[in-house]
């Protein structure tokens, strides 16, 4: 099914690029199959200072949007809004889950303005844990895989577990006949472990409280453009 690309606030962009771009069948009912178009970000600025002074490479802070299209077409209503919610929901967990994020549970769940229009605001808790490769000082250290594992016991060195509180953000609404839904994450507060220079770096370059109120918004912004 051909979807539109969802309306993205440029403008409200600057220090984001965009990585990634698909067209889905997110879920089938016997009534009715729903498509999106999403667009995903991530921010590039604190992300490039912290690989700059650590080496650690990490997408700390990332967005998405999407438009919901429905066949067949359907007008918004309360019955289909209440399922649109229920799977958006669900799908961004899952999206949270793929981006390595655990422990993820629901903080909060409140009607609210979003741009022009009402709709919902779900906000989520969870952890992103990363081996990262800690040498003592010497050395930049870099997220381990398999190899930079096997390469740190060879040379005497062992991975430190890096350990960062993640905040979401998950809104949905309708406009101009479509359901819209955005949201994204970034760090709710300074890493609780990992190496030093990380997690300094870290806590110098996001600012949580920021951060979070960038993600709404970046979603107000959406429902207003979309």
């Amino acid at each position: 099914m051909d979807v539109p690309r969802p309306a993205v606030p440029s403008d409200h962009l600057a220090g984001w690029r965009e990585t990634d771009a698909t067209v889905d069948e997110a879920f089938s009912t016997p009534v009715v199959t729903v498509y999106t178009h999403t667009v995903v970000f991530e921010e590039t600025e604190a992300r490039e200072r912290i690989h700059a002074q650590t080496g650690c490479d990490h997408p700390w802070q990332f967005f998405f949007v999407s438009r919901i299209r429905l066949e067949p077409s359907r007008d918004p209503g309360p019955m289909l809004t209440k399922l649109v919610r229920r799977k958006a929901a669900a799908g961004f967990t899952d999206r949270l889950a793929d981006r390595g994020i655990e422990q993820v549970a629901e903080r909060s769940r409140r009607d609210r303005s979003i741009g022009d229009t009402s709709g919902l605001l779900v906000t989520y808790g969870g952890l992103v844990r990363r081996s990262i490769q800690d040498s003592d000082g010497t050395d930049s250290p870099a997220v381990a895989d398999e190899s930079t594992d096997a390469a740190s016991h060879a040379h005497g060195s062992s991975p430190a577990l890096l350990s960062v509180p993640i905040t979401a953000v998950l809104g949905v609404w309708a406009a101009a006949g479509d359901y819209h839904v955005a949201g994204g994450g970034a760090p709710a507060g300074p890493p609780d472990s990992g190496p030093s220079d990380v997690v300094d770096a870290v806590a110098e370059a996001i600012d949580p409280t920021a951060a979070r109120e960038t993600l709404l918004d970046l979603i107000d912004a959406c429902g207003r453009v979309g």
